[in-house]
Order: C-alpha cells, then sequence, then structure tokens
C-alpha cells in the first residue's frame, strides 16, 4: 500500500511539474524568448489567488480564470517588452527576464512580506474504495487541471489552423514567413496561451507550496528541466517529463528525505544537457542516401 501512495502522490506531484512548465515551452519554443522570470510570474498568480480566496472569500476554482485572464495581460505586455530586445535574441532575452524577476521579487516582497503563505484546503481526503489509499482533494485539481491543459493545447497545436501556424514557427521561423504566416502575430499568440497557462499554474502553486517572495526560482528549474526533457515542440513530452521528474523527487524523499529532492532536480538537469540536450524523446535525423 505504501508504494501505490507513493505512486499516487508522485503522480499527482508530476502532473503540477508539467502544468508549471506548459507556459515556459510554449512561450520558448513560439519566441526563443528565454524567460527566467517564468517562476516569478507564476508567484504572482499565487499571489493574487490567495488574495482572492482569502481576503474576498473566492472560490479556489473561482481564482483560476481571474488568475489566468490577469497572466494573459501581463504575457501580452512582456511580449511588447522583448520584442524591442536586440540579437542575439535568446541571451539578451535571458538578461531581460533576469532582471525582471529580481524586480518582481522585491515588489511581491514589498506587497506581500516575506511571510509564508499557502491557500489551505478544509475539504477532508478521499480514502478510495476496497483500499487505504487516500487521495486530496488538491491532488483531484492537480492532475485534471494538468490533463485537461495539456490535452486543450495539443488539440489546439494539431487540429487547428491556428495550432498548425504555430507549430510552423517552432520549427522554423523563417520558414514560416515565407509561407506567409504573421511571425509576429504568433509570437503574440504564444505569450498569450502561455500567460494564460501560468495563470492556471499560479492558484495550484499556492495550493501545494508556501509562496515566498524568492521561491520563484524552483518553479523556472522545473519548467527548464522538464522542456529539456521534452524537447522544444514537443507536448506529450512535457507530461511524461512532469511525471517522470515527480516519481523520481518523490522516490528520493521517501528513501533518502527531504534535504535531496534539489540535487534530484539539479542532477537530472545535468545529465540532460550532457547526454540529451534536443529531448528525450528526440529522434537522430536519417542519413540521407546516397542516389544508386
Amino acid at each position: 500500500m505504501v508504494i501505490l501512495q507513493l505512486i499516487i502522490n508522485a503522480f499527482s506531484l508530476g502532473s503540477f511539474y508539467a502544468l508549471v512548465a506548459l507556459g515556459f515551452a510554449l512561450i520558448f519554443g513560439v519566441t526563443h524568448a528565454f524567460n527566467l522570470a517564468h517562476g516569478e510570474l507564476i508567484l504572482l498568480g499565487g499571489y493574487l489567488a490567495y488574495t482572492l480566496a482569502g481576503q474576498m472569500q473566492v472560490p479556489f476554482l473561482g481564482t483560476l480564470p481571474v488568475t489566468a485572464l490577469a497572466m494573459v495581460i501581463i504575457a501580452i505586455l512582456l511580449q511588447k517588452l522583448l520584442r524591442r530586445v536586440g540579437q542575439p535574441y535568446e541571451l539578451n532575452t535571458l538578461v531581460v527576464t533576469f532582471g525582471l524577476a529580481l524586480v518582481l521579487q522585491n515588489t511581491m516582497l514589498m506587497l506581500f512580506s516575506a511571510d509564508y503563505r499557502i491557500i489551505q484546503s478544509a475539504a477532508p481526503a478521499i480514502e478510495l474504495p476496497y483500499t487505504q489509499l487516500l487521495l486530496t482533494r488538491t491532488q483531484v485539481i492537480l492532475i485534471g487541471t494538468s490533463l485537461l491543459a495539456t490535452t486543450a493545447l495539443y488539440i489546439l497545436l494539431r487540429k487547428t489552423f491556428l495550432g498548425k501556424a504555430l507549430r510552423a514557427t517552432i520549427q522554423d521561423r523563417e520558414a514560416a514567413k515565407l509561407a506567409g504566416i504573421n511571425v509576429r502575430r504568433m509570437s503574440l499568440v504564444g505569450f498569450a496561451i502561455g500567460g494564460a497557462l501560468i495563470g492556471l499554474a499560479g492558484p495550484l502553486y499556492a495550493r501545494t507550496t508556501y509562496l515566498y517572495p524568492s521561491g520563484g526560482t524552483e518553479a523556472s528549474l522545473i519548467a527548464i528541466i522538464i522542456t529539456i526533457f521534452a524537447g522544444v515542440g514537443r507536448i506529450r513530452g512535457i507530461l511524461l517529463g512532469g511525471w517522470a521528474l515527480g516519481i523520481a523527487e518523490s522516490t528520493t524523499v521517501y528513501a533518502l528525505g527531504t534535504g535531496w529532492r534539489e540535487l534530484v532536480s539539479a542532477l537530472v538537469l545535468i545529465s540532460l544537457l550532457l547526454l540529451k540536450p534536443q529531448g528525450i524523446l528526440s529522434r537522430k535525423p536519417k542519413a540521407a542516401r546516397l542516389p544508386g
């Protein structure tokens, strides 16, 4: 039973990690903007949800659309800022968003202080029939939201004209321009959808993890690890990467204690960068055959 409970906890944790990474992966894939302020934006959404739930008595699920809309607006403003960044674009966006992360950290420190905050859940855990396994309401929301968001984004990218234009932009921006796709508009759309995903992750972060102004670094690291694991543009790989990281961390915590969790994340990141920088699911290009 202990192993099954561990699997359930790891599965819900991995679903949460996938949701944290979705917005980062989409924005990076479409625009090549390396957003180091990703974690701080998730925290900002978490603080907004905390304020709505704690001071205005808004139901937790009711905070999700509000934070999603707020983060869409902020993401569009961020896209307008990064559009002014010159070449080399990836490096310069890294520097700009690092500065933005520091600004957001100090802003949240002034507004909310350094106290740890969390959105408490009063609902009791659910015991699965004929077992002694427990599933909390938060875990149900985590898994459900992550699966719905991943499925919706996958359908959007695979089954709609807008999604195909986004995928073309992810694969080759210059070729997309030649095909008549408005790459600048796709960048704006990518930031808007990514902002909505960040807005969904924020309240769940506040429900799962303690909020404090400098806590965004961990969320950014998780997003980077899972994006590298999946490879750019591989939405299903993000879900698999979240589950893999969740299982690795949960197993480590169970076997060695909580002090080893961050080390596991760092080792996974280093291993991926050394062994599979293009993504664990990427395929080697086939060698071209000579005629005859």
